[in-house]
Formats: C-alpha cells, structure tokens, sequence
C-alpha cells in the first residue's frame, strides 16, 4: 500500500487559517500517473472545511473513497481552509464534504474540481486518462445529491431519517437496505397494472413527486457521472440525508420505465434514464439479462446526448473509460484540452467511419441553427446537446429488436474529399419524397408539443398510398410509421398492441371532448377490443411519443411513407455528396426540394 506524501512548502512554517489567508495553489504534480487525495479533517455541521492534499503514484494509493457530484453554477462558489489557505470550490462539493465529514477521524477522499488543477490545460489532459482507475480503484464511489426541497424532507422522513450516520457506514448496514425496502414497496404499488395517479395512497404520492425531484436533479443530468459509478466497485447514494445503494435505485428506474404512461403523467420522465447508467459492465453485470451490454463507441456518444458538460470536447473524452474507446488497447483519441472541438469531432468522426465500414455515425448529425460554424464540415456531428430527437440509425438491435439499416447489410462507401473535408458517399435513387406533415405543434404556452396521436394517424392516412391496401392494412402502415417499426418482426403481437393503443387513445379523447375518426377503427370496436386481449400499451405509447419527437412523416411518389428531420438534420449539401434517407429512424429530409430517396 502506498503512503501519502504530505505536501510541503519549501520548509516553510505555513501560518494558521484565516480569512485573509492567500488562495491556494496547486503545486504541479512530479509525474503524469501521479493523482492527489484530499484528506478531509474531522469536523461536524457547518463549520469550515479543512482539508490537506497529499501527491502519490496511482499505481500505490491507499483506500480512499471517490465522491461523484455535479458542480453546479461555477459562480456559486464557497472556502474551504486546504492548508491554511483559501480554496475556492462549487457550493454543491461544499455541502457532500460536510455530508461526508466525520467528526472524529480523517476522510481520504477524491474529488475533481480539488485533486485536478483545473487551470492546467496539460494536467487537465493526463488526469482525465486516469479518471476511470482513479474511480475504478476507489473502495467505494459516494454519489452526492442534494435536494433541500420541503417535499424531499417528507420523502426523507418515510425512512426514518434513514441516515447512516457520519461513517456512512458500508453498503450492508441496516439503514441502507431500510431506504430499498421501503421503496421497494411503493414502486411496486406504482407497477399495479391499470393503476392511476388519483388511486395513489398519500405516502405513495409523496414518493413519486420525491422521485420527481430526485431525477430532475442536476447530477442526473451530468455527462460525467455515467463513467464515475460506470466504474466503480460499489456505489451509494446520498440523498439529502437519506442514503441508498445506488444499484438498487436503478433497479427501481428500471421497473418504473415499463410504466410510460403512468410516469408521464406524474411527471417522472425516466425513459432511458437506467440505459445511460448502466452502459459500462460493471453495472450491466450488476444487472445481468436486464440491460443491454454491448454498446460500442458510437452508441455510447448517442445514449449519453442528454447528458450535460460544460466543456463540449467533454462529449468524448467522459466516455473514454468506456471499454468500446480503445482499440486493441489503443484509444480512439487522446485528451487534449489545447484540441478544438470542431478538430476533436473529426478525428472521432474519421476513426468511427474506418473502424465500422458502415455510415450509421451520420444518422447522429442534428445541426439546430447557431451550433453550427461556416468552417466546419455539416457531416460531422457536433454531439450538441440542444437537440432531443432518438437518432435510430445510430443504434444496433437496442430498440425492440428493429434494425435500422440503410445499407441493408451490405458493405457502406466513402471516401474524404480534401481539400473542404467534404464526404463522397454511393447510392441510389429509392424513391422521392412528395408531402409531408408536422408531427408537432406550438402549445398555448409557445413550447413545441408533440400532436394528438389520433389526429396525427388520420392524417397520415391521408396521404397517397397503395390504392388496393385493405384499411386495416393502411392502418397497420400507419401505426408501423409512428412508431418506428414497432414489433414488426412480430405483426401478431404489435396488431395486438396497436389495437388496445387505439383504444386508450379513444378513450383520451373521450375524456378532452374530442371525437376520433371512424377511419381509425376498421374493424370496429367490438372486435379491436378482442384482438387487444387486455394488452399492455405502455411500449407502443412510448415507441409512438418518443420516436415522432422532432420528425415530420412524409409520403413518397410510390406511397411510402416515412419519418425524418427537417433540411437533412442541418447538412450542407456541399459537404455531401449523396445520404441515405429511409423510414423513420434516420436523418432528415430536406421535403422542399423533394430531395431524392437514396439506398446505399
């Protein structure tokens, strides 16, 4: 076990603490695998944080425990005494440190915004190579959220102020397990089939605004945590005073996303919260059969878009723990905080194209006006996080089994044109796009919502299409269209399914006073209620709500229909010289110039 090196000032007596202390400076670490560790001083309530720094070879680190926190606003600052001198960190690293704190013995912790020195772009860039050992070699990953709201104080009081004490205790002490089972009983009152928010009992209600707030809070948003507890060994949660192993409340996440409808009306929007979470494989080991396990790079840059980082090369270089960025233990880039954004994309970019000899990575461009400069080549994605659309394409196998595939199997070309970084692609002409629908509308509020489902299905079977279909048949297109290619391996199960989701979506009607089309049930509601068998909507309800988010659906010359984004997902058509477009899981489609169909 390695020994901590206390840090020293040139054998200088440093003077004890007070508010005119100097700032702290972060002496340069001797070599580029050294790391800092940050011994926290007993202490209790809200007396001021003292803390020492000791440098010592990762290799050779004594136990220590890892805290993974968002930072919140970079304005909101407070002191800490790190050897008598004044260090300024986020209030939100202020607080877990006095969560942490014990009042009698020393804490050894890692924590990045003290043990990097964030104004070295150099060490910055070696340190960030060893963030996934540094909370891979942690004893334990202590996962801070702070939620002071009063709602959250009740939430906190149905577990008996499930506190672990100062210590935190381990992950088996009895407090912890209290937080998970008392949970565990209301989520499961929220899994009752058929249950409403109005039947919910009180303490129920109270847990689900609870959990409102909790995955409404920042540190869910953040792009960093997903390698910190990707990482770990063992992870808990600390919520507010609460604490709770982390695993289990995926766990929870995980069983309350088949519930779509329910969430989305109490609020709880956790779709694909538990995939971000569980990408790397130790946590989808944790939770073997019931996560994916097999993202590779790309789908890791694509099912962590939501996630936020205030540094936009960040989008890579937080994911580079992951074991899809090496390449026979080579990684995809290196970090390099003197790189600009637009050059660290296009080297990814590059490196994705040769390493998969397929175009998928173009499905993930998604330019919005402003995110784009006139140096940059429009092909590249820019990974920005002001765009909320599914990029299907980008995906193998991950949603319902449905492969969405331009080449259709068959072996992608391209070719770099310099000079202009332009893309030379092959094709060819499928079809042509004809007309099209908005699939959103602007609310009385002026936010973007998505249409009534119904209204959307009846106009799409206005569209020109295949004159001999039966309208159950047109019907059958129209749902497979909205969602996607939901079940289309399975046309038995998803007719089951489409038929008990036009019956909730009358049902939803009825309640606004609203009437939906007659064309919307061919077959008559008698017999729709047979062929439903009491199915379960949730799934094709969040294929239908999610998939049409940000798309038009469009008709071709020889009745196709399909989904896409407006003006190709923001490419120049100079940068480009020929992109796939097919159904509704790739890029958009410039519909006013009636861009051509192309089929690799």
């Amino acid at each position: 076990m390695g020994r901590l090196a206390k840090r020293k000032r040139d054998g200088i007596s440093i003077p004890r603490f007070s508010w005119s202390s100097p700032p702290y400076e972060h002496v340069a670490l001797p070599t580029t695998t050294s790391i800092r560790i940050l011994e926290l001083q007993p202490g209790e309530g809200t007396d001021i944080i003292a803390c020492h720094l000791s440098t010592i070879e990762s290799a050779g680190s004594p136990p220590y425990e890892a805290i993974s926190y968002a930072w919140g606003r970079e304005t909101d600052t407070r002191v800490i005494n790190c050897e008598n001198r004044k260090l300024r960190v986020t209030a939100n690293l202020r607080d877990a440190l006095w969560r942490i704190r014990d009042p009698v013995e020393v804490k050894f912790l890692w924590a990045d915004a003290v043990c990097i020195n964030q104004n070295d772009n150099e060490e910055r860039g070696f340190q960030v190579r060893q963030m996934p050992s540094v909370y891979a070699n942690a004893v334990r990953v202590l996962v801070w959220i702070d939620l002071p709201s009063s709602a959250f104080k009740d939430f906190e009081h149905l577990f008996d102020s499930g506190s672990v004490g100062p210590d935190l205790g381990n992950e088996d002490t009895a407090p912890v397990g209290l937080a998970s089972r008392i949970l565990n009983e209301h989520v499961a009152k929220l899994e009752v089939p058929g249950i409403r928010m109005e039947d919910l009992d009180p303490d129920t209600s109270v847990v689900a605004s609870a959990l409102c707030q909790l995955f409404d809070s920042p540190w869910f948003t953040r792009l960093w945590v997903v390698q910190e507890i990707g990482m770990a060994k063992s992870i808990l949660a600390m919520i507010g005073d609460a604490s709770i192993d982390f695993v289990d409340l995926i766990r929870f996440i995980l069983r309350l996303e088949r519930r779509t409808m329910l969430m989305d009306q109490l609020g709880l929007f956790i779709a694909g919260k538990s995939n971000v979470y569980t990408t790397f494989p130790a946590r989808s080991k944790e939770l073997n059969g019931e996560v994916d396990d097999d993202y590779d790079f790309l789908e890791m840059l694509e099912v962590t878009r939501n996630q936020k980082a205030s540094d936009p090369r960040d989008y890579v270089y937080a994911l580079l723990g992951h074991p899809s960025a090496s390449v026979n233990g080579v990684p995809i880039v290196e970090p390099d905080y003197n790189k600009s954004p637009e050059e660290l994309y296009f080297e990814v970019t590059m490196k994705i194209l040769s390493q998969s000899k397929s175009l998928r990575i173009l499905s993930a461009v998604h330019h919005v006006d402003g995110t784009l400069n006139g140096e940059s080549s429009s092909w590249i994605p820019s990974w920005s996080r002001d765009v909320c659309v599914l990029s299907l394409g980008v995906y193998q196998d991950h949603y319902f089994d449905v492969e969405y595939d331009a080449s259709a199997g068959l072996a992608a070309f391209c070719n770099l044109v310099e000079p202009g970084r332009s893309l030379d692609v092959r094709g060819f002409v499928l079809d042509v796009v004809e007309e099209y629908i908005e699939t959103e509308e602007l609310s009385h509020g002026e936010s973007v919502v998505l249409k009534e489902v119904d209204e959307l299905m009846s106009d799409i079977l206005r569209f020109k299409t295949d004159s001999s279909a039966s309208p159950e048949d047109k019907l059958a297109a129209v749902g497979q269209t909205l969602t996607a290619g939901f079940r289309n391996q399975a046309p038995t199960q998803f007719a089951a399914e489409f038929a008990a989701f036009r019956l909730y979506l009358a049902d939803e009607a009825e309640k606004k006073g609203r009437e939906m089309s007659d064309g919307l049930f061919p077959e008559g509601k008698e017999a729709l209620h047979r062929i439903a068998n009491g199915r379960s909507v949730d799934e094709i309800y969040w294929a239908a709500s999610r998939f049409c988010t940000g798309r038009k659906v469009f008709c071709t010359k020889q009745g196709r229909s399909g989904g896409g984004l407006d003006d190709w997902g923001g490419v120049r058509e100079a940068d480009v010289h020929a992109l796939v477009k097919f159904r509704a899981g790739l890029p958009g489609l410039d519909i006013q110039s009636q861009i051509q169909l192309l089929h690799l």
